[in-house]
Parts: structure tokens; sequence; C-alpha cells
């Protein structure tokens, strides 16, 4: 997990309170953490990696362009916890809510 706050807090600048957050939940699963972990130091997204509900972070990231490797990932995480909610976000084309 310290290759992923290293990550969240030198390269994405988050205070170490939400890099631990953020870590947590992006290590909930062996299988994500360990390809997240090497898409750190490729910054690419594998062909084949770990798939989710039929969705890889490959495909997630060419649906949802905006997403960094952070969110890709972390969609993965809800795809696995949360697959109706997960899915549902996918249909409707990732609507982002707007802060004013």
């Amino acid at each position: 997990m310290d290759k992923i706050i290293n990550y969240l807090t030198g390269t994405l600048g988050q205070n170490e309170s939400a890099a631990k957050r953020n870590a947590r939940k992006l290590s909930k699963y062996e299988d994500i953490k360990c390809e997240f972990e090497e898409w750190i130091s490729t910054q690419e997204y594998p062909e084949n990696g770990v798939v989710v509900g039929g969705y890889n972070a490959k495909k997630i990231s060419e649906l949802a362009d905006f997403m960094n490797g952070v969110g890709v990932y972390n969609f993965l995480v809800s795809l696995r916890d949360t697959p109706d909610v997960a899915n549902k976000s996918i249909e409707e084309g990732f609507p982002r809510r707007v802060f004013k």
C-alpha cells in the first residue's frame, strides 16, 4: 500500500489523510491493488487485466476518458462492491455532479 500512498501524495498531491483513505479502497481487493500498482509504474492499462462485471480498467478508461488511473481503479472496486450502482453509471454515460 506504500506505493499507492506515495503516488497519491507525491504525484497527485493528496494530503496524507486523503491518500490513506483512497489507498484503503484501492487496496481492498488484492488483484485490483496489484494491477493499480503496476499501472502506477507503467501508466498503461493492461489489455487482459482484471475483469469485474465484464469490464477491465482499459475498457473503463475508454468509456470514461475523463477518469485518471485512480478513478478507473476505484471504479473497478465499485463494480465489485455495488455492481447495480456502477452498471447504472455506465449505462448513463458516467454522469458527473456539477459543483457550484
